[in-house]
């Protein structure tokens, strides 16, 4: 799909740039010359393994759904947050195009 940050350098910066919070994640960006990402749901705000890749897959989907209709740049880390499994997948889909609108290019 897309590369993936991986190095705890790449995540500490990105992690210092811009932020979005919404409903059901909070979106941090860094402008970068290529698209990477990470995906983050953590023990203390999901719960148990099952559900913690559960919403990992969901933020994934959302993300490859969003992506293939517009060229992202940058690097982007999408962190789950309590309740994401509760929704439906085309409102989160649209407050995923919503916050990233000032950061994709079109």
């Amino acid at each position: 799909m897309f590369p993936t940050l991986t190095r705890q350098a790449d995540f500490a910066a990105v992690y210092a740039g811009q932020k979005q919070v919404s409903k059901n994640f909070v979106l941090f960006y860094l402008p970068h010359a290529e698209f990477r990402y990470a995906v983050v749901a953590s023990k203390k705000t999901i719960g148990n393994a099952v559900q913690r890749n559960r919403a990992k897959r969901l933020l994934r989907e959302l993300l490859r759904a969003v992506a293939a209709r517009k060229k992202p740049m940058g690097d982007l880390i999408l962190v789950a947050r309590a309740g994401i499994l509760k929704n439906k997948f085309a409102a989160m889909q649209a407050e995923l195009e919503q916050c990233l609108k000032n950061w994709l290019s079109v």
